[in-house]
């Protein structure tokens, strides 16, 4: 075999392998899984109707009947566990009437809140424990009568109809101690239990 019959061989074989088909090679994709649709950070508002049961009263007077009213609250979903939510809740309590039945008299209780709010659970139907503080304020239609702060521990449950939508229930107990600012200038301290159900939107 001559030289150059020897490069044309060498030249081929190179040739050939360059065309030869290449063994496949598995290659890893990493595939992010979906976020959980009941359990992503959000921004959500709603509206709750509230009773409040009376069970506890200090002070030389009670004053203060059962009532109720409602709760508006805005909140924010910070991760799976945690939410944080500030909320107004005026509760109207002492409706006397006169002989004709006619309403004389209205006493006022609001409440502005901060909670916390912990997730156990991140499905469609979450329970949640739910603890706070806030201030209280106590009026008629005129002035306030008395104020003061407050704490509230609960627990409730939410029902996702959507991912935007959702139905609940919560009860809390709220002990609040009030400065009274009339002329006995009394300090009372409230033993309420509050139980509501709201609808909440989220965003």
């Amino acid at each position: 075999m001559t030289k150059g019959t020897l490069s044309i061989v060498v030249l081929g074989a190179f040739a050939a392998l360059s065309l030869a088909p290449r063994p496949a090679r598995a290659e890893f994709v990493y595939v992010r899984p979906a976020p959980n649709p009941f359990a992503r950070p959000h921004f959500y508002m709603g509206a709750e109707v509230v009773g409040v049961a009376v069970v506890g009263e200090t002070g030389p007077r009670s004053f203060l009947d059962h009532g109720g009213g409602f709760n508006l609250f805005v909140g924010g979903r910070i991760n799976r566990v945690f939410a944080l939510e500030l909320g107004w809740q005026p509760t109207f309590h002492n409706n006397q009437t006169d002989i004709f039945g006619e309403r004389v008299s209205t006493v006022g209780l609001d409440a502005l809140t901060v909670d916390g709010k912990f997730y156990p659970l991140y499905g469609p139907i979450q329970p949640y424990l739910t603890v706070g503080a806030g201030l209280y304020l106590l009026g008629d239609n005129f002035s306030v009568l008395a104020e003061g702060p407050g704490y509230q521990i609960g627990a409730g449950i939410d029902f996702w109809i959507t991912r935007h939508v959702s139905l609940g229930l919560k009860a809390q107990y709220r002990g609040v101690a009030l400065v009274d600012y009339d002329v006995f200038r009394d300090n009372t301290y409230l033993s309420l239990i509050t139980g509501s159900g709201n609808l909440t939107v989220r965003f």
